[in-house]
């Protein structure tokens, strides 16, 4: 007979000790107590105490030439953008870098610019910039379960761009859970300048594109 092997869903936050980064800043990694868990808090606090002090230079690696480091840093940065975006495949963000490339072939800064432009103005990012999620997953979740509106039309993609003018709402069922999701967050940041937030009506406004200047703020690499 011919078995097939399941398929177990690794949680995310292993991921980040190979980055040895907290890309999400999640306070949960702060209360493991395995040794593993005690060397990724040690290079937390040191990256804190001293900015310029960067914990990976130290650390001998396996990779020898200068190709192959190269590529070892390619990939730590493709995986910490993806996952400081809740993450993403990477067949969109070849698309993604594809389509700002095509705008901007001489011009690379404005080609970065309008890449991180782009991620900032999906709906989920959008959702959790204002508090209304307490994460990246749980915005998808809403957003599959049709508890979102964008102009009054319910909405299933989290890759969703928003521009100037459209106005998010909420279905009814969701306040509750919302209002919970708030709770949650303890480090309640200022939301984005291009967004008009109203709490006590759970509605938000896109007064403006987004700009790169903002969107540096939340973008910590």
């Amino acid at each position: 007979m011919h078995f097939i092997k399941k398929r177990r869903n690794k949680p995310l936050y292993k991921k980040f000790l190979t980055l040895r980064k907290n890309v999400q800043q999640r306070q949960k990694l702060l209360s493991f107590k395995n040794k593993k868990w005690q060397k990724f808090q040690q290079n937390l606090l040191l990256f804190k105490k001293k900015k310029l002090y960067d914990p990976t230079s130290y650390f001998i690696s396996t990779f020898l030439t200068f190709h192959s480091k190269k590529f070892k840093n390619n990939l730590h940065n493709k995986q910490k953008l993806s996952l400081f975006y809740g993450n993403l495949r990477k067949n969109y963000l070849k698309k993604l870098t594809k389509f700002t490339l095509q705008r901007f072939k001489n011009l690379h800064k404005q080609a970065v610019f309008l890449f991180i432009e782009n991620l900032e103005t999906r709906l989920d990012t959008v959702l959790y910039r204002t508090h209304f999620c307490y994460s990246l997953a749980n915005a998808r979740q809403l957003i599959l379960h049709k508890k979102i509106l964008v102009n009054n039309k319910i909405v299933q993609s989290n890759s969703c761009m928003l521009k100037k003018g459209d106005l998010i709402t909420f279905d009814k069922t969701a306040i509750k859970s919302i209002n919970l999701n708030i709770f949650k967050i303890k480090n309640l940041s200022i939301p984005p300048k291009h967004l008009y937030v109203n709490y006590k009506t759970f509605q938000i406004l896109t007064i403006d594109n987004a700009n790169y200047t903002n969107c540096l703020v939340y973008y910590p690499f």
